[in-house]
């Protein structure tokens, strides 16, 4: 079967396919799920039918015979269910051969075909030539006896037209063809307004009308998309989806969905518009961690990667404003403390580092007797807001009330922060930072200890709750133990359940998020210790989650390329996916930016990349911005 088409007004919905056994089959799909009888075989053809369309109660058809075949309903009183068409007129691309009849070989024939209905329809035709031909109806004709007759001819492409598309309402003409190349033009004058050639030297295989935007969408054999606006002359965007060849698609603008047709699988997209997603190019490494910083002036954006340097970026126009690099140790962790305004590092030798960006300095962070706290590579950094009188649990901050609060005035006088560490080592410590009174920022050793017995049980994850006034720790035993943050070593529970690594942590008051290897989010509440519900969003280990405080929003990533923002609803048994993006991408860290209100997601590969929040999230404000687009995949 080398073609097929879908006409639903015709006797409750038809479908037409074309054959190399050079026939023409009419199949019932007025109830697809009982059966899809075949009710006419129509013959006339002497090749493979290569292109079918149908409209203006005309059904039209081209082969390699050499002929357009243009077939009407020629049953006398048309009582029939099903029309029994017959051809009524035979187009030949080469008039010469037209002229001396049927039995002549030909040299080209006709590869595409489009009609635009209307009282006087047009038929189109790309050949094998590269030439558009346009017939239209001869004026002394009408009725069952209305013959057509070119118009004019035109070579459009320098290989044969593999696929014509007319735009409803518009004069418009699109066409692919085997020079790689799409065009469009213009109908009446046959002049070409817009012409694109395929970004990867591949064929355009599928093309299709988005008649909300007025964008053309194509696809290629390599797997791209490539969505074109007409009216401003430009790419919106071009995004490879998959790795096998796209054959065809088909667009549904009432709906937003993608059919994408590969030799062995249909995809059904999601185009989702107002998506305005930017990349952040200037790390070279994986993206190790990532804090935004409000300020008076906008907000600031603070990123480590592994390429061993810490960007400062402005969180408007996520343009980088400072860099500071590390000249001997990785960077394996990173945590910004707002009240000190100073970064803290760690290190793949087991170093903790202290950064001022402002005066671009650093110090290594060191216990009384002058060693390293740790005796491995540091795994996870995290902090906690402090003030006077703390020993009540409401007097502490976690992370993330913390950046909100450090930076607000009068942000608590004697205030300090916390900072804690966990280490392949297996140990947690536990560090004061507080300001001089010259404004600089000093770290003190209070305490370590061991929070993991098993000798492979590494720490690679941290939470503080500051309702629970507890510190949580996770590594490759999948157990989570639930410590008192003050004193000395003191467990309070543990948390079963996992079954492979934890290895990121989100915490929401009572509530307490846990992504594992085992690809599972698990949510706890905390007081009592007992697992609310468990949560598959990926099919990978999760790499990051993060709690969004103004809705109750979770996102989590993986290196499957998804970022899912999420409802947890908690007290009830399901959750609730709010959107899903996808790229091709391995994302490993996030952050969220209140300004924008985008989630930044960090890579592998060292981009960042900017998602914003959907309007329908739960939080205020009014969604992304627009230009560009995006796919979800189902």
């Amino acid at each position: 079967i080398r073609c097929m088409i879908f006409v639903e007004d015709l006797c409750q919905g038809v479908m037409f396919t074309g054959a190399a056994d050079r026939c023409i089959k009419m199949w019932d799909l007025s109830d697809p799920r009982v059966s899809l009888p075949c009710v006419h075989s129509f013959h006339g053809h002497g090749g493979t039918v290569l292109a079918l369309e149908y409209g203006s109660e005309m059904l039209l058809s081209s082969s390699t015979d050499g002929f357009l075949c243009i077939w009407k309903d020629q049953s006398p009183t048309r009582l029939l269910r099903f029309p029994a068409y017959s051809i009524r007129q035979k187009i030949s691309p080469e008039s010469r051969s037209a002229q001396q009849g049927s039995r002549q070989p030909k040299e080209s024939w006709f590869l595409s075909i489009a009609i635009r209905e209307g009282e006087q329809p047009s038929i189109f035709a790309g050949d094998s030539e590269g030439y558009v031909h346009i017939y239209k109806p001869d004026s002394g004709t009408e009725g069952d006896n209305q013959l057509f007759l070119l118009a004019w001819k035109k070579q459009i492409h320098e290989l044969g037209v593999s696929r014509i598309l007319t735009v409803p309402m518009e004069s418009f003409l699109i066409t692919l063809a085997y020079d790689q190349r799409f065009k469009t033009m213009d109908s009446l004058s046959g002049q070409v307004v817009f012409e694109e050639s395929n970004q990867c030297g591949v064929v355009f295989n599928g093309v299709a009308w988005d008649s909300v935007c007025q964008d053309v969408i194509v696809a290629d054999e390599k797997g791209n998309i490539g969505f074109y606006n007409l009216y401003t002359e430009s790419c919106i965007v071009w995004k490879n989806l998959t790795e096998d060849p796209i054959i065809q698609i088909h667009y549904e603008p009432s709906v937003r969905k993608l059919l994408l047709l590969s030799p062995q699988v249909l995809r059904i997209m999601d185009v989702v518009r107002g998506v305005k997603f930017s990349e952040l190019n200037e790390h070279v490494g994986p993206i190790v961690s990532m804090a935004s910083r409000p300020t008076p002036q906008g907000g600031l954006l603070y990123t480590a990667a592994m390429d061993n340097t810490i960007r400062m970026w402005d969180a408007d126009s996520l343009e980088s404003i400072k860099c500071l690099k590390e000249k001997k140790h990785e960077i394996t962790a990173m945590v910004y403390l707002p009240r000190a305004n100073v970064i803290i590092t760690g290190h793949e030798n087991s170093d903790l580092k202290m950064w001022s960006v402002d005066c671009q300095q650093d110090a290594c962070l060191r216990t009384v007797s002058g060693t390293n706290a740790h005796s491995n590579t540091i795994s996870c950094l995290i902090f906690t807001l402090m003030f006077p009188g703390a020993d009540d649990p409401g007097q502490r901050l976690g992370s993330d009330d913390a950046s909100s609060l450090a930076d607000s005035e009068g942000a608590g006088v004697g205030a300090w922060e916390t900072l804690i560490a966990g280490s392949y080592d297996r140990q947690i410590s536990f560090w004061k930072v507080t300001l001089t009174s010259d404004g600089s920022a000093m770290a003190k050793f209070e305490r370590a200890f061991v929070a993991h017995d098993e000798p492979d049980d590494e720490v690679l994850a941290l939470a503080y709750s500051g309702v629970s006034c507890s510190v949580f720790t996770g590594g490759n035993s999948g157990v989570i133990r639930k410590w008192a943050f003050g004193g000395i070593k003191k467990l309070q529970g543990e948390f079963e359940g996992h079954e492979d690594s934890v290895v990121c942590f989100a915490v929401d008051a009572n509530f307490l998020f846990s992504g594992s290897v085992d690809c599972t989010v698990r949510i706890w509440e905390t007081s009592q210790g007992y697992q609310l519900k468990k949560v598959q969003m990926h099919n990978v280990a999760v790499q990051a989650l993060l709690v969004l405080a103004e809705s109750g929003i979770v996102v989590s990533c993986a290196f499957d390329g998804k970022v899912v923002l999420w409802d947890p609803q908690v007290g009830r048994p399901d959750v609730h996916e709010v959107v899903t993006y996808e790229q091709p991408e391995e994302f490993r860290s996030l952050a969220y930016v209140e300004l924008g209100r985008t989630v930044l997601v960090g890579c592998e590969s060292g981009k960042i990349i900017t998602f914003p929040l959907p309007r329908d999230s739960g939080a205020p404000g009014d969604g992304g911005g627009g230009g560009g687009g995006g796919f979800a995949g189902s």
